[in-house]
C-alpha cells in the first residue's frame, strides 16, 4: 500500500492505467491541536477569565 502522496502520483501516470487509484482521506482530527496544547489554551482561558473577573471587583 503506497503512501498518500506516492499513490496521488502514480494515479497520474498513464502508463500504468488504473492499476493505482487514490481517494483522498478524511481525517479532520488532524487539524486538532494536541492534547498538551488544548490544556495550555484552556489555562491560558482561564487565566483571562481571572484576570477580568478581579479587574470587574476592583
Amino acid at each position: 500500500q503506497p503512501t498518500d502522496r506516492v499513490a496521488r502520483f502514480l494515479s497520474q501516470d498513464e502508463t500504468l492505467g488504473q492499476k493505482v487509484k487514490w481517494v483522498q482521506g478524511n481525517n479532520p482530527k488532524k487539524a486538532e491541536p494536541g492534547k498538551k496544547a488544548q490544556e495550555r489554551a484552556a489555562e491560558r482561558a482561564q487565566r483571562e477569565a481571572d484576570r477580568l473577573e478581579a479587574e470587574a471587583a476592583a
